[in-house]
């Protein structure tokens, strides 16, 4: 599955662990987004929450307490938990190996294990936990069953976004449509955008409130394009990027 809208979704949404993600694109991204930022909750953490942004926005804290120190040890007792900020570590995309590492790898309570790859305007994440009870969200359900696990699916299960009363950020970011997102809606096929927009239509029902035109176009770019694995790579060959965002 694929989410190239910008917003804040569900990574993991269970009875137990809450992880959510900001996705927001980037210059180099052609507004397409990339994560920009994690927050992690939920029961498994007793009202503790962490948080963790590229570096350009400076975020990373603890309970609102933000940790400066490179390299560093923060520990919640509580429960258990410790996060490292180091240098060390193997990375996600290979392509960053050059880059200067600036990784939270957090051991947290359940067996999770989560590791954010900060890099300058966007992050890398590598999740292993064990299945919690009613899980679902970018991460898919883990029922085995991969039928399930398309963009479409997951966001008629949940919902396209996080909800207000849910969001464990302090608030929404505003967001917009870009030039290169509104031109790879122009040339979704017309069977698809028309069944995209009444999908997404539902998928905000969680929200309690109408959504925006904005959030119901990047939720149907989402549908469109969520079996692409690079959608940058095809708005190029479009046409749709200019060479600018490759320099």
């Amino acid at each position: 599955a694929g989410f190239y809208g910008a917003g804040e979704f569900y990574i993991v949404k269970s009875d137990t662990v809450t992880i959510q993600g900001r996705f927001k694109g980037t210059r180099f991204t052609a507004g397409l987004a990339a994560i920009n930022k994690v927050v992690v909750g939920g029961p498994f953490l007793q009202g503790h929450r962490i948080e963790v942004g590229c570096l350009e926005d400076d975020d990373f804290a603890v309970d609102d307490f933000q940790l400066r120190a490179f390299p560093s040890v923060y520990q919640l007792q509580d429960v258990g938990a410790v996060i490292n900020y180091t240098s060390e570590g193997a990375v996600v995309d290979k392509a960053t190996e050059p880059w200067d590492k600036h990784i939270v790898r957090m051991a947290l309570p359940l067996g999770v294990r989560l590791e954010v790859f900060r890099w300058v305007n966007y992050v890398d994440v590598r999740l292993t936990m064990p299945r919690q009870p009613n899980q679902d969200g970018v991460c898919s359900n883990f029922n085995n069953a991969t039928a399930d696990d398309s963009t479409e699916a997951i966001y008629t299960r949940i919902g396209a976004r996080v909800p207000q009363g849910e969001l464990l950020f302090k608030h929404h970011m505003p967001i917009s449509v870009t030039p290169t997102e509104e031109q790879l809606l122009k040339v979704c096929p017309a069977e698809r955008i028309s069944w995209a927009k009444a999908e997404c239509t539902k998928s905000f029902g969680n929200l309690r409130r109408s959504p925006s035109t904005a959030e119901v176009k990047l939720c149907m770019l989402d549908i469109c394009y969520g079996d692409e694995e690079n959608l940058l790579a095809k708005a190029k060959s479009l046409g749709f990027v200019p060479d600018m965002f490759f320099k």
